[in-house]
C-alpha cells in the first residue's frame, strides 16, 4: 500500500461559479486536502470527508412497502426516470402519471388503495419526503388490539394506532403476506375487509393523514351513474378485477384515484361522474396454470350523457399476447405496455403496467378516438440465460401507431438492431452490479420504468436496441446495486438497423469530465453546459470519477454510496482568488469584474472505501481568457443555468475549457497492465461549443508511490490534440498520471489522476 499524495492546502480558482445539483456538484476546483493513509486495509477520510450517502442526490432510493427498490433520477427538463429492483418474482407494477403526480403500485396493493393501504405509500414525491436512511415509516390504525403485521418493526403505539417502519429485508415479508391476501380475496372481491387488513388495519406513510380501512358505504350517486359490466374468459360475470376510467375530456374533472379506479363485483362496477366523454382501461388477474397471466382490455372512448350509461368490457377481448421472440435465447427480464390518453383540453394521463414472471395479452383496437389523442407504447427487456458462454441483451421498444392499440406480436429481427459490445472495467470484482436502460421515443421518455439488471463486472456484453430514427436509448450502469450506486450513465443515442460499435465502461483512469451530446433527437431534452459565463457570472459544472468514453459521466460526488468522498474547488481572476470551498456543500455564485481576464478554476474529489481501489482521487486545473458577452445564446440542445423562476437559461458564452482523455493500452478489465513498458494515448480537446483553438503541447509525469516522487514520461505528439505518452513501470505498482496540455487561445490543464491504473506483479 502507498500512501495518497498530500497535495497544496490552496489552489487558485476564479469566477462566479454556480454549480447545480444536476451535475453531481462536480464543478469543484479543489485544493487538496491532506490525503489518508491506508492502513492495515483500512481506509481512512480525511477531516471533512462526508458520507455521499447522507447527502442530497440526483438519484434517489425509494422503497415500496412490497420491498420493491426504486431508484428514481429526475432531469433538469422534467424527465423522469425510474428504476425497479424486484422483490420476488413474478412481479407487476401499475404506474400512474396525472396532473404532476407519479404513482408506481404493485399489483398486489392495488386492490387495497382506500381499503387498508394509503395511495402515499405509493407517491414518489411523498416517498421521497417521507424516506431516510432506507428505511420506509408508517402509521397504522387499528381496533381492538395492536395486531402483528409481518415486517413491520413498531417504534410507538398507543390505542388504536401504532408508528413503525419496514426496512429493504422486511417490507419482503410484508409483500408476500400481501401477494397471498391478494390471491385470496381476488375471487370475491373482499378487499380490506379481513386476514391482513382484518380489525380495521388500515396503513398510511409516516406523516400522512390516516383513512378508514374499510370502504365506504355504497353512495347514492348524485352525479350520472356509469356501470361498467365486465365478464372474465369464460363470458361469466367478473368478480375481482380492476377497471380504471378517466375523462378524454380534462382529466382535472374526474381525477381522484378513488374515484377513477373500481373493481368488479358479480360483473359490475359503478361510478359517479359527470357528462363527458372518457376511456377505460381494465386489467384482469389470472392464477391457473404454471404461469399468472395478466389481460389488458383498452376502451379507447366512450359518452356518459344520461342519467345512466352503460358500457361492457370482456377479458375475452384481450386476445393478442404480447411475444418480442428475439433472434438469440434470452431470459425475459420485464415487459411493458403503456397507454398515453391525451384530453381535449389539460395533461395527457399515462397507464401502464410493468411486470416480470407472467404472461400479458392486450385487445387491439381499430378506432381512433374522436376527443383527445392516444399513444400505446409494448417494451421488452430481456438478458442471456444464465447458463450461457456469452453475455448478451435486448433492450426494445414499439410505439403503436397514433390513435390505436395494435395487436402485440412483435417481430425482433437482427437487421433491425443497433449492437454494443460494451466492456464493464472494475478493479474490485464483484457480482452485485448492476445496469439500466432507458429508451422510446421522446414522450415515452418523459417519463420511464425499467429493470435494474444484476450483472457481474469485469464483463464483457453486448447490448441490442431498437433502431429507429424516432427512438432514442440511454444505459446507466451500477457498480455497487446493493447501494444503487457508482458507475456511469451515458448520454441519449439513437441507433440504425445494423449499427455496431463499441463502448468502455469505468475504464481507468477516472477524473472529471463535462456534460456532452450528440445533438438530434436528444436535444429535446436540455444539457447543462459544463462551463459558461452568463454576463458576469461563471457557471460550471464537471463530474468527477468519470471514464474516458464521451458521453458518459460518472458518479461524481453524490453517487458513491457508504463511500467517504472529500472535494474543494478554488476559482482565480487574474491570479487574485476570489472563491473557494468544499464542492460537497454545492458552490454558490461567485461574480467575475466585467473586465477581460484569465480564470483558474481548480477541482480535486476524492473517495475513500474498499470498494475503490484504483482512481481515487484527481486534481485538475483549467485556465483560460474571459471577456463578457452579453449577446451570446446556446443551442436549443443545452441550458446554461436556471432561472429565479425555474425556467432554462439558454443566454450564455461557453467558455474555453480544455479536456483530457486517456487510453491505456493493454490494460485488462481489471485495471492492470503488465510490467515493464506502458503506453498511454491521450487526447487533448475542448468542452462542446468550448472552441476548436489549436493544442500546442502537452507534458507528462508519472509516480509509483502515489506523488511522493515523480518521473518524466516521454511525449509525441500525433497530431490533432493526440500524444502518446510512454514510460517503464515496475511490478506490483499503482501507476499515478500528471499530465498538462494547451492551447493557441492561451487555454491550459493539469490532471493528476492518483493510483490511476494498476501494474500486475
Amino acid at each position: 500500500m502507498f500512501r495518497l499524495p498530500r497535495r497544496s492546502a490552496s489552489l487558485p480558482l476564479a469566477g462566479l461559479v454556480v454549480l447545480t445539483a444536476a451535475g453531481l456538484a462536480c464543478a469543484s476546483g479543489l485544493p487538496a486536502l491532506a490525503a489518508p493513509a491506508a492502513q492495515a486495509g483500512r481506509v481512512v477520510a480525511p477531516p471533512g470527508a462526508v458520507r455521499s450517502s447522507s447527502l442530497a442526490s440526483p438519484v434517489r432510493r425509494l422503497l415500496l412497502i412490497n420491498g420493491d427498490r426504486l431508484m428514481v433520477r429526475a432531469g433538469p427538463d422534467g424527465r423522469l426516470a425510474v428504476g425497479l429492483r424486484a422483490a420476488a418474482r413474478p412481479d407487476a407494477v401499475n404506474s400512474l402519471r396525472f396532473g404532476g403526480q407519479t404513482l408506481e403500485i404493485p399489483a398486489a396493493a392495488l386492490p387495497f388503495l382506500g381499503r387498508g393501504l394509503s395511495p402515499s405509500l405509493f407517491s414518489l414525491t411523498a416517498l421521497e419526503k417521507a424516506e431516510s436512511g432506507g428505511r420506509l415509516p408508517v402509521q397504522v390504525a387499528f381496533t381492538g388490539r395492536r395486531p402483528a403485521i409481518p415486517g413491520l418493526t413498531i417504534t410507538r403505539s398507543g390505542l388504536g394506532h401504532a408508528n413503525g417502519y419496514l426496512t429493504a429485508a422486511s417490507a419482503r415479508a410484508f409483500g408476500a403476506a400481501l401477494w397471498r391476501q391478494f390471491r385470496a380475496d381476488h375471487a370475491r372481491a373482499a378487499y380490506g375487509t379481513d386476514g391482513l387488513f382484518g380489525h380495521g388495519v388500515s396503513i398510511t406513510l409516516a406523516g400522512a393523514p390516516l383513512t378508514a380501512a374499510r370502504p365506504a358505504a355504497r353512495p347514492s350517486f348524485r352525479l350520472h351513474t356509469l356501470t361498467v359490466h365486465g365478464t372474465n374468459l369464460q363470458g361469466k360475470p367478473d368478480t375481482g378485477d380492476d377497471v380504471f376510467i378517466t375523462s378524454a375530456d380534462n382529466i382535472q374533472r374526474f381525477d381522484g384515484l378513488q374515484e377513477t379506479d373500481n373493481f368488479f363485483y358479480r360483473g359490475s362496477a359503478k361510478f359517479s361522474l359527470p357528462a363527458g366523454h372518457y376511456w377505460a382501461f381494465a386489467s384482469f388477474s389470472n392464477f391457473n396454470g404454471r404461469r399468472p397471466s395478466l389481460r389488458f382490455v383498452v376502451l379507447p372512448q366512450f359518452t356518459v350523457a344520461g342519467r345512466h350509461s352503460t358500457v361492457r368490457v370482456s377479458e375475452r377481448s384481450a386476445s393478442s399476447e404480447v411475444t418480442m421472440p428475439t433472434p438469440r435465447p434470452a431470459t425475459e427480464q420485464q415487459e411493458g405496455f403503456e397507454v398515453v390518453r391525451g384530453a381535449r383540453t389539460g395533461t395527457p394521463y399515462s397507464y401502464s403496467w410493468s411486470w416480470q414472471g407472467f404472461s400479458a395479452w392486450v385487445s387491439p383496437t381499430t378506432r381512433k378516438p374522436t376527443v383527445g389523442t392516444l399513444n400505446a407504447y409494448s417494451s421488452g427487456t430481456f438478458s442471456s440465460p444464465a447458463n450461457s458462454a456469452t453475455h448478451y441483451a435486448y433492450n426494445l421498444d414499439y410505439p403503436g401507431p397514433a390513435g390505436i392499440v395494435p395487436p402485440q406480436h412483435f417481430k425482433v429481427d437482427a437487421a433491425d438492431l443497433g449492437a454494443v459490445t460494451e466492456h464493464y472495467y472494475q478493479d474490485v470484482p464483484t457480482p452485485d452490479a448492476g445496469w439500466i436502460t432507458f429508451g422510446g421515443t421522446v414522450a415515452q421518455l418523459s417519463f420511464e420504468f425499467q429493470p435494474v439488471i444484476q450483472f457481474r463486472m469485469p464483463q464483457v456484453q453486448t447490448q441490442y436496441f431498437t433502431a429507429g430514427r424516432t427512438l432514442l436509448w440511454q444505459l446507466e450502469t451500477l457498480t455497487n446495486l446493493n447501494q444503487f450506486s457508482g458507475g456511469d450513465n451515458d448520454i441519449s443515442r439513437q441507433f440504425s438497423g445494423g449499427q455496431a460499435e463499441t463502448q468502455n465502461w469505468n475504464a481507468y483512469p477516472l477524473h472529471p469530465a463535462p456534460f456532452t451530446t450528440l445533438g438530434g433527437l436528444s436535444a429535446a431534452f436540455a444539457t447543462p453546459t459544463s462551463a459558461s459565463r452568463s454576463g458576469n457570472v461563471l457557471n460550471l459544472d464537471f463530474t468527477p470519477f468519470s471514464d474516458n468514453q464521451f458521453g458518459h459521466t460518472g458518479p461524481g460526488f453524490f453517487g458513491n454510496g457508504s463511500a467517504l468522498v472529500a472535494g474543494r474547488y478554488v476559482v482565480d481572476q487574474d491570479g487574485r482568488k476570489i472563491a473557494s470551498g468544499n464542492a460537497l456543500n454545492g458552490v454558490p455564485g461567485i461574480r467575475l469584474s466585467a473586465r477581460p481576464s484569465v480564470i483558474k478554476f481548480s477541482l480535486s474529489a476524492d473517495r475513500y472505501s474498499s470498494f475503490y481501489h484504483l482512481s481515487t482521487g484527481s486534481q485538475t486545473v483549467w485556465t483560460w481568457p474571459t471577456a463578457r458577452d452579453a449577446s451570446a445564446r446556446v443551442p436549443r440542445a443545452w441550458f446554461c443555468s436556471f432561472t429565479r423562476s425555474g425556467r432554462l437559461d439558454r443566454q450564455c458564452a461557453v467558455q474555453h475549457l480544455m479536456t483530457l482523455s486517456y487510453q491505456v493500452q493493454g490494460m485488462s478489465l481489471t485495471g492492470q497492465t503488465r510490467p515493464g513498458p506502458q503506453v498511454v494515448n491521450v487526447t487533448a480537446g475542448h468542452i462542446q461549443l468550448g472552441g476548436t483553438a489549436k493544442i500546442t503541447g502537452a507534458t507528462a509525469q508519472v509516480s509509483f508511490n502515489d506523488g511522493d516522487s515523480w518521473f518524466p514520461a516521454h511525449v509525441t505528439a500525433l497530431g490533432g490534440g493526440r500524444f502518446k505518452v510512454t514510460y517503464s513501470a515496475p511490478a506490483g505498482v499503482d501507476v499515478t498520471l500528471r499530465v498538462s496540455a494547451s492551447d493557441a487561445a492561451g487555454g491550459s490543464i493539469s490532471e493528476t489522476i492518483v493510483r490511476g491504473y494498476g501494474v500486475s506483479k
